[in-house]
């Protein structure tokens, strides 16, 4: 009785479909992205000129609170 090579229940090897897999990361970076740009032309999230300046105003957990809720209110009124 000859056998095959072995092969895993389940596992079809590797994707090597054309069409790009995103992973969760990638998904949260380029949401972050959308709402940043749209954040800078409302004016609620400044032009930082040093990192500093960054570090400063997300170190303040209101406006980090007023981020996330715009956030939130922008993706939702998106779809």
């Amino acid at each position: 009785m000859k056998t095959g090579p072995f092969k895993m229940k389940g596992f079809s090897g590797f994707n090597n479909s054309p069409v790009k897999q995103t992973t969760d990361r990638e998904k949260k970076i380029a949401r972050n992205t959308e709402i940043n740009a749209h954040a800078r032309k409302t004016g609620i999230l400044p032009n930082f000129k040093t990192t500093e300046e960054k570090e400063k105003w997300y170190s303040n957990k209101s406006n980090v609170n007023m981020l996330n809720t715009k956030q939130k209110e922008y993706f939702k009124n998106k779809k």
